[in-house]
Parts: structure tokens; C-alpha cells; sequence
């Protein structure tokens, strides 16, 4: 089963519904079931399910990509992209990536 890794400062957002959508830059995530992992310590796990993945630039992103992530517009996505991803240049595919929580 995929392991799909977090920052912990997103759990409150996946638990409480949220945050429904994931981007990933570099990362291969597939369809199905999904461990996340909170990389807080100790780590916490949900167990979830990938619904559906598309591709696109990131700056095609836009506000409801964001408010998927719990984010207030897409500007707000961006930076928390470089965040975790520094140097991301505007013009690289991310994933978006949908998912379920199984509660």
C-alpha cells in the first residue's frame, strides 16, 4: 500500500474534512488505498483512498484548487508549495490529488 507523507500542521485539516485534496511535486501517488503519514512524533496514520489524480502547472492552479486544500486562494497554495518545495518554478507539473479519509 502507497505511503503518502504530511506535514503535521495538516492533520487537524484532513481529519475535520477541509482539506480533501493533496499537491504533490515529484512525488508518484497512484489510485486506491493510502497510508498518510503525519510526520509528527510520534507520527500519526490515517488510513484513506486516492479518488482521483490530474496534472497540471502550478501556475494554472486556482482558488478552488485551493480551497480544496483549505487554502484561501490559489496565491496562498503557491507559497505553501515553495514551502515544501523550494525553487518550485512556476511553469512545473504538479499532482493534484484527491482523496478520502476513512474515518
Amino acid at each position: 500500500m502507497q505511503e503518502i507523507s504530511f506535514d503535521p500542521r495538516y492533520l487537524d485539516w484532513v481529519r475535520s474534512g477541509s482539506k480533501t485534496h493533496t499537491t504533490r511535486y515529484g512525488e508518484a501517488v497512484a489510485l486506491g488505498p493510502a497510508r498518510f503519514r503525519f510526520e509528527s512524533n510520534p507520527p500519526v496514520w490515517l488510513d484513506a483512498e486516492v479518488t482521483a489524480i490530474r496534472t497540471v502547472s502550478v501556475v494554472d492552479l486556482d482558488d478552488a484548487d485551493a480551497a480544496s486544500e483549505n487554502f484561501a486562494d490559489a496565491d496562498e497554495l503557491r507559497a505553501a508549495l515553495r514551502y515544501h518545495y523550494p525553487g518550485l518554478e512556476d511553469s512545473a507539473q504538479v499532482s493534484v490529488v484527491a482523496f478520502d479519509v476513512h474515518h
